[in-house]
């Protein structure tokens, strides 16, 4: 990878996991002694992975619990990073029984974060600043949206009335 971090991913078994809600596809690398997670985005989106690695660094530098970036290539819009392993609160949820103390968790991180004063520029991985924009009203129904464009027609597709 490019910012002379070199990992040897040609020996590597890789397999593909389940992402997020966006244009980016995570594999699974698996190491003699540690498993990471390569990120890759579609060439016309690398900036997305820019982006990730600023606030990823902001998350790391106020002590939230966020995965290390190990490396990156922007020009193969693709980063590397560190392996939370399969655990995801969806599965701790559905195994606890006092479901309370997990949301109080969750709750009192959202708290956390959002007392952080944000910086307006972050240094990205690739050693350019990236500017974090306060996020607002706009933002907030734009993202939002997303639920009547994307899950409700999937919903009513399904959904036989």
């Amino acid at each position: 990878m490019a910012n002379g971090r070199n990992i040897n991913l040609m020996r590597s078994e890789m397999m593909p996991i389940a992402g997020d809600a966006s244009f980016r596809t995570f594999y699974r690398i698996k190491g003699k002694k540690k498993n990471k997670i390569i990120v890759l985005a579609k060439k016309e989106k690398y900036k997305n992975l820019i982006a990730y690695s600023a606030i990823n660094k902001f998350l790391r530098i106020n002590n939230i619990y966020a995965p290390k970036l190990y490396g990156s290539n922007f020009s193969k819009s693709a980063i590397v990073i560190e392996d939370f392993g399969n655990i995801s609160f969806h599965k701790i949820l559905t195994q606890k029984k006092n479901k309370l103390t997990i949301y109080k968790k969750i709750i009192d991180l959202l708290f956390k974060i959002q007392k952080i004063k944000p910086k307006t520029k972050i240094r990205s991985i690739n050693g350019r600043f990236h500017r974090v924009r306060m996020y607002s009203r706009k933002h907030l129904f734009k993202e939002s949206d997303l639920f009547f464009d994307w899950y409700l027609p999937l919903f009513f597709k399904k959904k036989k009335f």
